[in-house]
């Protein structure tokens, strides 16, 4: 009986080794989850350190935005139009575009996810995200109603004819609006101040979703991070608001003549020259209606930022501005800007904004790569 026992559990053994045998998986866990795949082989787009290579290449979206703010019932209204290049050498048969602000829809993954202690849940109650008006897009001289679906913080646009490779393109237009949230929510939302309400707005356009040599479409929804992967181009912008209100924003301000008067202007131009902070509107008047260049009314305030990522924007009545020259390695200069409200107009607090801006740009700017 011993005898048979033993061999009873030599044949279970030699078959279940048979039985491995015949299962094993060419499997690797690392092809697929490389803890450094960025750094994992060499191809003709990236070199070995991941740097770009001889044929890299990276896809372009230049943007036109108008938007305009309505303080009454805090929501931003807009329209955008997408000029979307293919540099890849893959024909495109659907696009995917980013739709952030859908993040403070009650339903988003992202709300859910954080919870009523995370950035989100403080807008617990608030029920927000875009509201799409219309999706066209224009390819080959025809214009045409979009083929879409939405998901969560993403959009996929179906095409009947794929975007070429190598420089194909493809025209995206868009009608938008949606609700700011109460309180600070993830770089953006609304607060009070003593002199009147101050918004600050990022995320507030449609943005292209990335495609790249690593993954394709980068098509993650957005929960609350990990949003500044973004395709490059230029942006020109307008922000429609109350006369009595200033806008800040990426980039250059095209119409200072506009926007400012005259005084405010001179100004600016004396602050282009400095190395040390000008007022351009000073704490003092910001309750004086002449220093607006119109006391009813509203106005367009005009931006461009060429080769840029993203663009955002903060407005308010109440604030206080000032400006200083940004002197470059190569000899171009720019102007570092702050705004902020007179409870901040101390040396303890904002006024040196635009002295740290000016300094932490030039640093960087010679330490490691040019602005």
């Amino acid at each position: 009986m011993k005898k048979l026992f033993f061999l009873g559990i030599i044949m279970a053994f030699v078959a279940s080794q048979n039985l491995s045998a015949q299962d094993k998986s060419n499997y690797d866990n690392h092809d697929l989850f490389d803890p450094l795949f960025n750094y994992s082989m060499n191809s003709s787009t990236r070199s070995g350190t991941g740097a770009p290579g001889a044929q890299y290449w990276q896809n372009v979206a230049n943007y036109k935005i108008n938007a305009s703010l309505d303080d009454e019932k805090h929501v931003i209204t807009g329209d955008v139009d997408i000029m979307y290049i293919n540099n890849s050498p893959d024909k495109l048969p659907f696009l995917w575009l980013q739709l952030d602000q859908n993040l403070f829809n009650k339903n988003s993954r992202g709300a859910i996810i954080t919870g009523t202690d995370g950035a989100v849940g403080r807008t617990m109650g608030f029920d927000g995200g875009y509201e799409i008006k219309s999706v066209s897009i224009e390819q080959n001289g025809k214009k045409m109603a979009a083929n879409y679906n939405i998901s969560d913080t993403r959009m996929q646009i179906r095409l009947d004819q794929a975007v070429a490779e190598k420089g194909g393109s493809i025209k995206i237009s868009m009608t938008y609006a949606f609700k700011i949230a109460e309180g600070s929510a993830l770089r953006m939302g609304m607060m009070d101040s003593k002199n009147g309400r101050i918004y600050i707005v990022a995320q507030w356009y449609p943005r292209m979703c990335v495609y790249d040599d690593l993954e394709g479409w980068n098509v993650l929804p957005y929960l609350g991070s990990g949003e500044f992967y973004l395709e490059y181009g230029d942006f020109e912008y307008t922000i429609n608001v109350p006369s009595a209100y200033i806008v800040v924003g990426s980039g250059e301000l095209t119409n200072a003549n506009e926007t400012y008067t005259s005084e405010q202007n001179k100004r600016l131009a004396q602050a282009a020259n400095s190395d040390k902070t000008i007022i351009v509107r000073s704490k003092d008047e910001v309750t004086n209606a002449d220093s607006r260049p119109k006391k009813d009314g509203r106005l367009t305030w005009r931006f461009k930022c060429k080769n840029a990522r993203d663009v955002a924007f903060a407005c308010s009545k109440s604030f206080v501005v000032d400006a200083a020259r940004i002197n470059l390695p190569s000899g171009k200069k720019s102007l570092a800007m702050s705004a902020y409200p007179v409870e901040s107009a101390s040396d303890s607090s904002w006024n040196r904004a635009t002295e740290y801006t000016k300094g932490a740009i030039e640093f960087y700017s010679k330490y490691l790569f040019e602005y």
